[in-house]
């Protein structure tokens, strides 16, 4: 579809919701994966999605059915979280063409920024509302079964990464990045030592989570405070802890200073622990799964590069940081759980 007809077709979609309400569009800041519009009616605000990264109905009934789930638990949640709007007919999802068209769908708006954790209250609080998600997840049953598999399927991130696709990639890499051999033969190495991991990861509690809570996907008001958790588009049926992996896996950059680094992942923690109790097995598995969430994005970005999307220079850059990353996991893993813990 040429980008002018998509437009034409966007700009007439609030219809769907609003067909005898005057309503107005707006370009605002969104997220990377999907084209994001806000629309405007009658002194309401709301966020327009138009799903980008698939055309699966079924995959956004899901995320749809766990968000309408939340709205009914909101009273136990001090942020709020996007909730779909119906359409006249009781759905939330519209297709733009027949078959096989884009999908889009209409949601809540909350008003804010994504926040920058500037100290260690900050991160405090960061934790609390991971914490207190993930709770509000665990409670949840549904009907529809998740389309998007659990972090550890790492098979099924993309369908040009299989596990002899990586071996090869990263044993013999092809000429554009030999000068990356040794750091991919490292990864490599980690992904060995995953795999070996696997049916002890199966054992672990499982629960709905969210996956990518990051500072991108959260608003904060004028005073810092969280206002708002975002972007549900990938939550399945994980390992529970893997939610506290990903966003340590944010907060570890090896270029800060480590005494600084322990700090925050610690204040952090003590957040999230108010309102979530790990097993010993799952805080033991904690370093491999942070680990895990960068064997993630590099399997992502790998195969973003196979498809064209990404340039070289992409992938040389998220090779070295998966690379920084997992080393450092790798030396200073224990001493992590340690000052969690401690």
């Amino acid at each position: 579809m040429r980008v002018k007809d998509q437009e034409e077709q966007l700009t007439s979609l609030p219809t769907y919701w609003f067909p005898t309400q005057t309503w107005s569009m707006r370009v605002g800041a969104g997220g990377m994966n999907n084209t994001t519009r806000f629309v405007d009616v009658e002194g309401t605000s709301y966020v327009l999605r138009l799903y980008e990264t698939h055309r699966d109905m079924d995959k956004i009934r899901f995320e749809h059915g766990v968000l309408l789930a939340l709205d009914k638990e909101k009273d136990k949640l001090p942020f709020r979280i996007p909730v779909p709007v119906e359409l006249p007919s009781g759905e939330t999802v519209v297709r733009l063409e027949a078959k096989e068209g884009k999908l889009a769908a209409l949601f809540t708006y909350t008003d804010g920024c994504n926040p920058t954790w500037g100290n260690t209250d900050q991160l405090l609080h960061f934790g609390e509302a991971v914490g207190q998600l993930s709770s509000a997840l665990a409670a949840i049953n549904m009907d529809l079964n998740p389309l998007y598999p659990p972090y550890y399927e790492i098979e099924h991130i993309h369908p040009r990464c299989t596990p002899d696709a990586i071996h090869e990639f990263c044993l013999h890499p092809s000429e554009p990045f030999l000068q990356q051999r040794d750091e991919l033969s490292y990864i490599f190495g980690r992904f060995a030592a995953f795999y070996k991991a696997i049916p002890e990861l199966r054992k672990l509690p499982h629960q709905l989570v969210h996956g990518d809570i990051n500072g991108s996907n959260m608003l904060v008001d004028a005073d810092g405070q969280i206002t708002a958790v975002l972007d549900f588009e990938f939550v399945t049926l994980d390992v529970r802890v893997m939610e506290l992996a990903v966003c340590l896996s944010d907060l570890i950059d090896p270029a800060i200073p480590a005494e600084e680094l322990r700090r925050n992942c610690r204040a952090f923690y003590e957040g999230y622990r108010q309102t979530v109790y790990l097993e010993e097995e799952e805080i033991a598995l904690l370093p491999l799964l942070i680990e895990l969430r960068r064997l993630d994005v590099f399997i992502h970005f790998l195969g973003r590069y196979l498809d064209g999307v990404d340039a070289q220079g992409v992938l040389v850059d998220i090779i070295h940081n998966t690379f920084e990353k997992t080393k450092w996991l790798q030396m200073n893993g224990s001493e992590l759980l340690l000052t969690l813990l401690k």
